[in-house]
Parts: C-alpha cells; structure tokens; sequence
C-alpha cells in the first residue's frame, strides 16, 4: 500500500508543471551565480574557487531556505488533495492501510520536494560547461568536482530539511485542512531560524546558535568559520562534529512531529457539535411588502460605501487566523531580539530609539509586507472564493471605492502593526529605565520611511491580483516583482531606486544629524510610489472583474466602453502628476547628481589606469606646508576652500609639469604660477600643467587651490554624509586635488582586474633590505609629502564649533558667523580633518596638555571615563614610548553613518553609534570603549610620530603597535589577569576569521599589506603573547629605541625589518624562535588536553596526572597547512572554579614531542586543568585546551 501511494504521488506530481518551474528558478539563479559576478550568493570570493565544496555547500543552505515555499506547496498538496477534491470520503470508505497511505504521501511528497534543489546541482554543471566554452568567467575560478560534496549536501542539508519543514506543514494541512494554514507552518520554520540565528552576536553562544539552527546553515557558519581558502576548495561537508549533533537533533524533532501527525490522523471525519435551536410555536409565516427604496448617489452614499467596504475588509483581515499568526511572529521575533538586547564586543548599548527602530525593521518589516501581499489576494479574491461576488458586484458602487477601500484597509492593518511594534520599543526602554522617549523620531521615520513602502505595495499588489486569472498567479507576480525584481535590477547592474519598488534615499536616523541628508530625496521619491500606487489602483477599478469571470483581454475592451470620462480623466490627470514628479526625481537622481553603476564604474577604472598609468612614475614635488581657509554651511550642506600649498622639489630631477586628479563631487580651480594648463579630461578628472619656469631640485612653489562643494537637488542615495547639517566631518583628502597618478584609483581584485585585461596588481610593494625609492614614501601619502606645517582659517554658524588641527590660536565673530584659527603645534603628516557640529565640551588637563571632548549633549554618559582614557593612555605612553608633542588631545564625536574612531595629529573623531552610547555603569575594566581610545591614542605614537615606508610590513608599525599599546593600558587597569583572555577572543577571531575569506594570499605579520585581520588581530595577540613571554618592559624598550631612532624622520622611512633589529636583542636566546615563528612565518597550534586525572596523596597534597597533545603548525599564504616538529615553551594551569576566571597555579613547560604525559602535585584541588590557559596562542580550537579534573580510578 505504502509503495502504492508513494508512486501515485510521485506521478501526480510530476505531470504537474510547477515542480519543474521550481526547478529552473533555482537552477537559473545558481547558474547565473556560476557565470556572473552581478549574481553574489556567497562563497565565491578571492582564492574561493566558484565550484569549491564550501561554495556549494554554501548556496544549497540559502537554496534550502528559498525552498520553503516550494516545500509547501507539495505537502499540503499530497496532505489536502483528496479533501479539497472531496474525493476523501469516497477514498476512505475502502480499505486502507493508514501507515501505507500517510506515509506513502508523505515521502512521495518529500522526494518531488528535494528534486527543486537539486536544480542547484544542474544549473552549476550547465553553468561550469557553458563557461567553459564562452569564458564568461576565468577558468582558474574553479576547481575539480568531488562527488561527496554532492551527496553530503543532499543527505546533510536538502533531505534533513525538506524533511523537517515537510513535517511541520503536512502535520498542520492534516490538523486544519487548510492551506493557508499549511503555508504558515513554513513561516513557523523561518521564525525558529531567524531567532537561532540573533544568538549568533556574540562568540559565546556560537554552540547554542549551531545546535539550535532548524536549516543548519549557521551551524556550517561556525564549523568553517576558520577554514583557510585551501580547505574551503577541499573538504566537503562530512558527518562529524556539532553539524552532525545538529542534523540528528533536527530530524528527531521532525520525526517526532511527524509521528504525532501519524497518531492523530483518522480516516473518520469528525462531527462538528451542532447547537440544537428552539422552535418558537408562536411563529407564522406572514406576508410582508417590501419598503419603497430612493436610491441615492452622492458624494456621502460613496463615503458611506466606502466606509462600509473599508470596515468589512479590515476586520476580515484582523479575524483571519493568519494574520494572527504572522501577527504573533512578528511579536515573538521582536521580543527575542530585544531580549539580547544591543551588543558591541561583549557590552551592552543604551536602548536609543534609532536602535529600537533598526531593530523593529529589521524584526517585523518582512512579516508586514508579506501580510499586506497575502491580504491582498485575500481581499480580491475573497468574494469569488465564498460566491458571493455577483452579488456584490451587482450592488451600486464603483469600482475604485472598493479598490481604495481594500488598499486602505491593507495600509492601515500595516500601519498599526507598525506603530504596536514602536510601542513595543518604547516599553522595552522604559522597562530598561532609559527615559528619554522620542515619539516624534518614531513617527517620523514611520512617516518617512514605512507608510510610503505600505502604500506602493497595497496598490501595486491589488493591481497584481486584478490583472491575474486566479490568486496564487497574483502571488506569484507579486513575489517576483517585489522580491525577485531586485535581483533582475542587479543582474542588470541596475541601481536606480525608480525601478526598485518602494525605493527611495535611506533616511537613516543620527541623534547628531537627526534623519540627515536623504529626507528631501525620499519626501520626492515616496510621492513618485504614491502616486504610482493611485495610478494603480485607478486602473485596478477600471479593469475589476465584475460578475462572472472574464478574461483580462474582455475587461479591457469593456472599460474602454464603459469606463466615463470622468474616470479616465482622473487617470489622466494622476498619470500627468505621476509623470512630472518622475521626471523631477530623474532630473535630480539621474542628472544633477548623476552616478554610476557598478560595472561602468569599474569600466571606468580600467579605462583610466590604462590611459594614465604611463605617468605613475611621474616626479612631482612635495608639500610642505598648507594654509587653509574654509567656510562651512552646514544648513546648505555647502563648503568653500581656499587653501595655500608650498610645494618643493625634493628630486633630483628638474620637474616641468604638474599632475592632479580632482576630487569627485568639488569643484576645484588651481591657480599654479607661470603654468599652463595643457590637458584637461573632464571624464576622468585628470588635469596636466605646464610649467613655464621648470621647478629645480630645491626649488619652492606656492599653489592656491579654489574648491567648492555645492549641494544640489537630491541623489538616488542618501547623499553625501560628510558633510551635513550637524556633524560635518571630511579630511584633506576631500577637499585637495591629489598630485600624480592616483594608484588608489585602480582596481584591486585580481579577478576583476583580468576581466578587463589587466595585469595582477600587487597590494603593496614588496619588503626589501636594500634602500629603494620606495624608501622615500610613507604607506599614508606615498610621496606626496612627509611631516608638514598646517595652519587653517574655518568658519561656520555661530551655533557651531569648528575644529581643524592644532592649538587654537584665536576665536571670533564676523558676519553672523564665527571664525577659528588652529595651527599644529609640530610637523605633522599631511593627513587630517575637519569638523564642525554643535558640542558639548568637556575639558581636563594632564601635565600641561589640553584633554578635550567634544560631545552631542544627548550623549553626555560616558565622557567622564573618555577623559579617564585618555588620561591613562598619556600616562603609559609618555612613560614607556616617549614624549607626546602636541598641547592638546581631543575626541570629538561625528554622526554614526559611520562606525569607527579615527587618529589625526591631536584629533580623534569618534562615532556616536560606539563609545557614546554603551552603557559602562557596571564596567570599570575591560572595556571596548578604553580600548578603542586607547588604540588611538597609541597613533599620537605610532603613525603620527613613526611610520613606515610604503611597502609590506608598513601598518604593523602603526596597527599594530597601537592595538598593543592599547592592550597594556588594559593590562594595567584590569585586576583579574584572566579577564585579558576574555578581551583577546575577539582578536583571535577577528584574525582566524578574516585567514578565512583571504582575497589573495595571507602574509606574515612582519609582511602585512593593510590586511586588517593581520595587523589587528593576528598582531595583536603576538605583541601581547611576545611580553607575555619576554617581559612588557623589553618589548616597550625595544619600541621604544625604534621610536627614538625614526621619530618625525623624513625619507627613507624605517620597516619591519629596522624594528626587528631592535625586538630580536631583547629576546632571549631561548625564545629567539618566537621572532621566526610568530613574525616571520605563518604559525598555529593545535594544543589539546585529553586527559586530567587527580588522586590524592597521604600529605594531604592532590597529584594532577595531564595527558597533553601539543602540535605545531605552518600554513603557506593560501592556508595549506603541515605539521612540523615542536619544541616550544607552552603554558601549564589549573582553575579554582568552573568559570575559569581564578587561575590558581600556572608553570610554563618545554613541549618537544607531540604527546606528552605531566605529573604534578597541588596543595588544593584545582576544578579545572588547561594547556595555554590564558589563550595567548593562536590555535583554531581552544575548547579542547581545558578539561574537568576527574578522579584517578
């Protein structure tokens, strides 16, 4: 019987086309991930071949999400088709084995649901073969095939899933017979996902988040989180570890479900409990007549029409069952997150309202849209669907009132969602005890940015369902337009927010900046969708199927008969309107404020570095000194800049013409004595000048800049952040045309470089012993200068402060405006910025210097601690590195468009999305606030007193040795040393992460080229592993002698090889190892404690038997690894408690083998026993380092 059914379903299904629609789209979009670039799923990146088992794995997890909906459809078919077809009780009269029957539909539904998915596997092979004879993509791209890649996936991710969702969804469809409700039990599914996957915000609950993910998607996340790229093209998925724990837990979960199913089910159909009704006796039939109706058609009978539609379809929407459902999603998705509350590096952030508004989007906006999309199927069809519709269709109204009704009710039940979740929000502070309530910010970016999206989709779905034959081919059209539309838009490298539907600039919301730049732009673009969504609906009203059902082509020809003119008028006059304001929103988008897409940008990269690269090595001179004069107009968002720049001819060569790439968006003029301008390309902002009166080795030049930044209109995006009504922040770099060729103009990526023809590009120059003229150029300004003087005029609005670099020489008022003049108090390198906003000010003094903060007055909690920082990061460093040379230090807070702090000679901007609003009140050590300034600070030092050459090696001297100097300033504040392993995870992540999505080949520290992960991470860790080792005090002397060797030094600058000369003299001969090992080649261990017995001795002294795996490891720059002998000094200690935060005894031992027994003896039983206890060395898996001390049978 099981064989029966099983069969019978697998041949229903298969004649039927949908299957093989579902089929082709995950086919196509795997295959146009294959062969494009405009197609990113994941995966794919850098040294990541296009057909790597990590890349597969990767899309057919996305896929298996997509799937849902497909995996709905075939089990609540193979569940409801003899109920719907009312073949059930015909059927279940003869005899049927239920398990046959049950499961036989069952499986044969979850085989048709797994066949979509393995359309992935066919669109990658017709993708790799088609490639492979059009070259759309380099072959080098891909790699070899392995077949257990394909059978892994399907028996570890399609299957498992299919099956559990096929559970959820065939149980409901048996429960409630109702399709609806069958495809709700696919959102239950996403919800669990969405909820398991906020667990992933911090590295701590990374097995929680692994175990608790239904697809298995995070789960995979966090297995190859570490991969190196060799390894993700490699190894496939393999039935090990926490996935397998995962995909056990899973499909136990489903096979329960799925028996509970079984148990419940019954070929008896139930009997519905009938209220008996009183028969009044008293009752006769009596005739009656029927009251004289005076029909009326006003403007009052349409509102009342109207009215009475509204009411009906609102409440049909609140009753429905599913919208109860979706409804309940939304709360229980919102409240888990809020539950976690804001994290930032283990810290928690006050609830500010932008916050709880990301949040509240990011949590419910995708069950709204699918509520107002379901609804308005619902709505069109509803009448159709009970039978009723000629009835009230034959009723006097027009079309368009019942159209705007069902679009009003659909908006409203979206706005109030919207609005209870905001008042969720507002509990959720309160319930926190933060009290600063903003309603209007509420309603504003509900006003700005939701409402405008509720109404483009209510009309363009309505239309959708109007123009379709029957609801789920409405459905279908309103999916891919409003879904599937977006990646069609960038398939085509398409990125007007005209064709996105519902698209508009981000109003993104700064308690600086209020909802900044982008409003006036999404005032026009939320018209342009109104009136779009009228449109619409005009024409849904003309085009509605009144009475029996015709065809679209009929209702057409009707309306062009019937429809009055009036009528059309209307559409006439909407469709005018709509056609001015999108012409309006074109001028300005497209126009004014024209941009590029993607590929012409890169074209035009290209293009330019084969144009103009034949002048990288022009000799051009160097500046020296600037003098500025700026206006700033925050309420324009304008800028004006006068600058004098002194340029000197520090060659040995005579220079005869001047190079420069203007900036884009300003308007530069440069006035250059005795010279001609000779060309001029407007195209790729590139500009020659001829000397008249050539510049000689040691000749000086005065260069006046004129530049201007006018804003106009309003873009397709949010505009340019930097400069703003309140929180103006640029640097040099902005507002100065560059001098040469610009390098950083090319393109970097090595694939897309050979898709254009292009040569590999080096990241950075290549370290070398011999002196070069690399030599002679920093990484921050590449020759364009060294360490200079610069003095600056700024104006802004008197309500304002504006701040340059330097001590402030002068302040006044002129003109409504005020005026400030700064100048660096020491040579500095050309490389700063300007501000301007209104500020709080917080000052203190240390030893003569000016400590400043500059500071929104909405944010005044955590800047007492901000000058404790800076204070203690003064005091280590003046200390232990040397002399701080500027009379001030400021940290001044910018609009949270961006999230970092930055260091300028004196200045550090810090964004107001992280120092400013974490709440510290419960932290006094161990902070990502202290460390961040700290890390800044540190810059005064390094970058801003040394920095290296323009080759690999550069920014560990800068990064590096910044992030160190920060890691010691916490050393020293922190009273638990323990607490220093809980601060250092995340660099160890960050580095083990970032190895992992390798563009082009991992270096050793001593060689990084700006690769963050290195310099930061990786860096990190060795430097505080290194004075772990050494001793703090050697490594500071030997930073400390560099520094005085290269401080404020001109060409050629020092590298990594000059600061290894003074590191290697400190290191004892015992632990020379450690320069080779940690700076100069890529190291790893793999450090595992198997076994940790204690039995105690007749002293009353507890002996510690440790059985120890010690292995070290070395990976070449694409991450293949290999063992190698060991002969290390590795840390040995024992935890008083579970928590592991009292390290009662630690003894640092020579590992020269890889297992190793060790036997020692403790005055206490420790809880715990770990090798590298304090987790100072980089191994990929530390859980296995530490182990429960048992009891020696």
């Amino acid at each position: 019987m099981f064989k029966t059914f099983f069969l019978s379903e697998l041949k229903y299904t298969l004649k039927q086309p949908m299957v093989y629609i579902f089929i082709f789209i995950i086919g196509l979009l795997e295959f146009g991930a294959t062969v494009s670039d405009n197609v990113q799923i994941g995966g794919a990146i850098g040294n990541v071949n296009r057909n790597s088992p990590y890349t597969i794995t990767l899309h057919i997890t996305i896929w298996c999400i997509f799937a849902l909906i497909m995996a709905a459809a075939f089990f609540n078919n193979a569940a409801l088709r003899d109920h719907n077809n009312e073949f059930n009780e015909i059927l279940f009269t003869t005899p049927l084995s239920k398990p046959g029957y049950f499961f036989g539909r069952f499986f044969g539904a979850l085989f048709v649901s797994t066949l979509p998915l393995v359309g992935a596997y066919i669109g990658l092979f017709i993708g790799y073969w088609l490639n492979s004879v059009n070259g759309w993509i380099d072959p080098s791209r891909f790699g070899p095939f392995y077949l257990e890649t394909f059978v892994n996936n399907y028996l570890l991710f399609i299957l498992p899933n299919m099956f559990l969702a096929g559970t959820v969804i065939f149980a409901m469809a048996n429960k409630w017979k109702s399709t609806v409700i069958s495809f709700v039990g696919g959102l239950v599914i996403i919800v669990a996902y969405i909820v398991s996957g906020s667990l992933m915000s911090d590295v701590d609950n990374e097995t929680t988040a692994a175990l608790s993910d239904m697809f298995g998607f995070n789960t995979y996340s966090i297995e190859t989180k570490y991969f190196t790229p060799a390894e993700k093209n490699t190894i496939s998925p393999s039935f090990s570890g926490v996935l397998l724990w995962n995909r056990l837990i899973w499909t136990g979960v489903g096979i329960i479900i799925l028996m509970l199913s079984y148990f419940s089910f019954s070929f008896k159909k139930k009997n519905k409990k009938v209220k008996k009704e009183k028969k009044d006796a008293s009752k006769r039939e009596t005739a009656f007549l029927l009251p004289q109706l005076n029909p009326s058609f006003s403007k009052a009978t349409n509102w009342q029409q109207f009215k009475s539609f509204f009411y009906t379809n609102f409440l049909s929407i609140v009753k429905s069952i599913t919208f109860k459902i979706l409804f309940l999603f939304c709360i229980i998705i919102l409240v888990a997150d809020l539950s976690g509350g804001f994290e930032y590096f283990g810290l928690k952030s006050y609830p500010l309202t932008y916050k709880l508004i990301d949040s509240i989007k990011d949590n419910t906006d995708i069950f709204i849209i699918i509520i107002v999309v379901f609804f308005s199927g619902e709505l069109i069809w509803r009448d159709r669907d009970y039978k009723i519709n000629e009835v009230i269709d034959a009723t006097a109204h027009t079309s368009f009132i019942s159209m705007a009704a069902k679009a009003l009710s659909l908006v409203s039940i979206a706005s109030i969602l919207n609005i209870f979740f905001l008042g969720i929000g507002i509990i959720y502070q309160l319930l926190y005890g933060f009290t600063r309530i903003e309603i209007d910010v509420y309603l504003l970016d509900f006003f700005y940015d939701n409402l405008p999206l509720f109404i483009a989709f209510a009309g363009i779905t309505i239309l959708v369902q109007v123009l379709s034959s029957n609801k789920y081919i409405g459905y279908f059209i309103a999916v891919l337009i409003l879904l599937v539309w977006e990646i069609v838009l960038s398939i085509l490298d398409l990125n007007s927010n005209m064709l996105d539907v519902g698209g508009g600039p981000s109003t993104f919301y700064s308690d600086m900046n209020s909802f900044g730049p982008g409003v006036k732009g999404a005032l026009w673009f939320n018209l342009y969708w109104a009136l779009l969504a009228v449109i619409a609906l005009l024409i849904a009203g003309a085009l509605w199927n009144r009475g029996s059902k015709n065809s679209l082509l009929s209702r057409i020809k009707t309306a062009r008969k019937e429809v009055p003119k009036s009528y059309r008028s209307v559409i006439a006059v909407a469709t005018i309107t709509w056609l001015g304001v999108a012409g309006y929103v074109y001028y300005n988008s497209q126009i004014l404020n024209p941009y590029r897409t993607g590929d012409e940008q890169e074209q035009l990269m290209a293009e330019f570095e084969k144009k103009y690269s034949k002048y990288k090595d022009a000799v051009h001179p160097k500046v020296t000194d600037a003098r500025y004069y700026i206006d700033i107009f925050p309420n324009k968002r304008d800028i004006y800049v006068k600058a004098d720049i002194q340029l000197v001819n520090e060659s040995n060569e005579t220079i005869d013409s001047l190079h420069f790439f203007d900036g884009l968006g300003w308007d530069t003029t440069l006035n250059i004595p005795n010279s001609d301008i000779v060309y001029k390309d407007s195209t790729y902002l590139y500009k020659i000048y001829k000397l008249s009166q050539p510049l000689l080795p040691g000749d000086t030049l005065v260069m006046e800049v004129d530049n201007k930044y006018i804003t106009k209109g309003f873009q397709n995006n949010r505009g340019n952040t930097m400069i703003v009504k309140n929180g103006t922040f640029f640097n040099n770099g902005e507002i100065l045309p560059t001098m040469g060729y610009n390098e950083g103009y090319e393109l970097s990526d090595k694939n897309t470089r050979k898709k254009y023809g292009l040569e590999p590009k080096e990241r950075t120059p290549e370290l070398t012993v011999e002196l070069s003229e690399l030599h002679n150029r920093n990484y921050l300004n590449n020759g364009q200068s060294d360490f200079i003087n610069v003095e600056t005029v700024i104006s802004t609005i008197n309500e304002q402060t504006a701040i340059a670099p330097g001590s402030l020489i002068k302040k006044w008022d002129e003109n409504g405006r005020t005026y400030y003049h700064y100048k660096t108090d020491t040579p500095s390198l050309n490389f700063y910025s300007f501000m301007s906003a209104e500020y709080e000010i917080a000052t203190r003094q240390w030893n003569g210097i000016d400590i400043e903060v500059y500071y929104d007055e909405k944010h005044p909690e955590n800047v007492e601690m901000m000058l404790d920082a800076v204070e203690r990061s003064l005091a280590y460093y003046t200390e232990n590195f040397g002399p701080y040379f500027h009379k001030q230090c400021r940290i001044i807070e910018f609009p949270r468009y961006a999230s970092f702090a930055q260091a300028f000679p004196g200045t550090m901007p810090y964004s107001e999305a992280i120092g400013f609003v974490i709440n510290l009140e419960d932290e006094t050590e161990n902070n990502v606030v202290d460390a961040v300034i700290a890390h800044e600070m540190g810059h005064q030092w390094w970058a801003h007193q040394v920095i290296g050459a323009n080759m690999q090696g550069g920014t560990m001297m800068s990064e590096s040795f910044s992030e160190y100097s920060s890691l010691m300033t916490i050393k020293n504040i922190t009273e638990n040393p323990m607490k220093m392993r809980q601060f250092l995870k995340y660099d160890h992540d960050r580095y083990l992460r970032g190895r992992s999505g390798e563009r082009e080949k991992e270096l050793p520290l001593y060689k990084v080229e700006n690769q963050g992960y290195i310099h930061y991470g990786k860096g990190s860790v060795i430097l505080y592993a290194l004075q772990d080792y050494i001793g703090e005090e050697k490594v500071n002397l030997a930073m400390k002698n560099f520094l005085e060797e290269y401080r404020y030094q001109k060409p050629p600058y020092p590298t990594s090889l000059d600061f290894l000369k003074h590191l290697e003299p400190q290191v004892p001969d015992s632990l020379k190892y450690l320069v080779t090992d940690w700076f100069k080649e890529i190291t790893l261990y793999d450090n595992r404690l198997k076994e940790a017995k204690y039995k105690k001795l007749d002293n009353g002294k507890y002996e510690v038997t440790l059985e120890i795996e010690s292995a070290k490891i070395k990976s070449d720059s694409l991450g293949n690894e290999k063992r190698v002998a060991i002969n290390d000094w590795i840390d040995v200690g024992f935890f008083m408690d579970d928590d592991e935060e009292h390290l009662y005894e630690q003894t640092r031992l020579k590992f020269n083998k890889e297992k190793s027994a060790i036997t020692v003896q403790l005055d206490s039983l420790p809880i715990k026993a770990a090798i590298d206890p304090r987790h100072i060395l980089i191994d990929r898996v530390y859980k296995d380092n530490i182990k429960s001390l048992s009891l020696e049978e």
